[in-house]
């Protein structure tokens, strides 16, 4: 599963850039280039998401395509965190949170930073694996 967001972005006649995330209303911000507008966009959606695992707020399934904007993938603590929250029904995610001493709620926090070995751990437990890559 690839943890992406659509962002819509426009500007105005200052040529000032807005970014608005359209299924996570909470998450909008601005640049004044559009590099510094896609900066400020990775951050707001880790904030956005982040807070929303924190306090037990519907989080949207992540976009597979996108229409008219771009896709926004957050950092890599967040994806594991929701990678583990999308799993959470799974049996065999308690059980590996017994064996890594963390209730599921600690493996969804992303400020706990869960190593390599133990999202292997995890991934193997549903019956996946961990992929990595390097994105602009």
């Amino acid at each position: 599963m690839s943890i992406k967001y659509q962002a819509i972005i426009t500007s105005d006649e200052e040529k000032r850039f807005f970014v608005q995330f359209p299924a996570i209303n909470e998450a909008f911000t601005e640049g004044v280039t559009l590099s510094e507008a896609l900066s400020n966009a990775v951050e707001v959606l880790n904030l956005s998401l982040e807070g929303r695992l924190e306090d037990g707020i519907e989080i949207p399934q992540p976009d597979t395509e996108k229409s008219n904007g771009y896709l926004i993938t957050p950092d890599a603590s967040i994806q594991s965190a929701l990678l583990i929250h999308f799993n959470r029904g799974k049996p065999s995610l308690k059980t590996v949170a017994g064996c890594l001493g963390i209730s599921i709620q600690e493996l969804e926090n992303p400020k706990n930073h869960l190593t390599l070995s133990n999202l292997e751990q995890i991934a193997h437990a549903i019956g996946k694996r961990v992929v990595i890559d390097f994105v602009a």
